[in-house]
């Protein structure tokens, strides 16, 4: 019988948060996993985290909005349904713009970008932090962080590269990078 997997948790695997900075003086983009993720059969492995020890590292790190990616079920699935509350209630904005896993962003997520993306490219240009997660870490949350990097001016090229650089395997799926070659800009000349 196999030995089960020892679980990865907040304490043995501390929160990563990988960044990306849009130009000097802008804000930063941090990208990571899901604070506070609880999944036993894992692709990347036995998750076991705590939620508040990753949001009071995210709040450390300086970020001022939490942006989740993960869709309205997974956040039961992952046993993080506090998140939206603990965010907030550690003094950090929560913004929820929904994609499906290892699909590019689809017609709910457009819907609410019109607004929470010229909420981030705002506060980027301020030069405040901004924290992306999906469950990975990995499509969702590369496919939007060079979305943003594309609204500051820089070019789809150097944007995917920029956070493949910070973060590998990030922008997991064609689709995904399809989404951003063909990525036009939504708020940043009228912003």
């Amino acid at each position: 019988m196999p030995e089960p997997r020892t679980p990865r948790t907040s304490k043995s695997h501390p929160l990563r948060i990988d960044v990306v900075q849009a130009h000097p003086g802008w804000g930063l983009i941090g990208m990571s996993l899901c604070p506070g993720k609880q999944q036993v059969d894992g692709l990347s492995g036995h998750w076991q985290r705590d939620l508040g020890v990753d949001l009071e590292h995210i709040r450390a790190w300086g970020a001022s909005i939490v942006v989740s990616l993960v869709e309205h079920h997974e956040f039961a699935e992952l046993g993080v349904e506090a998140l939206p509350a603990e965010a907030l209630r550690l003094g950090m904005a929560w913004r929820h713009l929904p994609i499906p896993d290892r699909q590019p962003p689809g017609l709910d997520f457009e819907r609410r970008w019109a607004e929470v993306g010229a909420e981030l490219f705002v506060a980027l240009r301020e030069g405040r932090r901004i924290f992306l997660h999906c469950k990975g870490g990995l499509g969702r949350t590369g496919t939007v962080a060079a979305c943003l990097l594309r609204e500051a001016g820089v070019g789809t090229t150097e944007a995917v590269a920029q956070v493949r650089l910070a973060r590998q395997k990030t922008i997991e799926t064609m689709e995904q990078e399809r989404y951003v070659q063909a990525y036009t800009l939504k708020f940043a000349e009228r912003l």
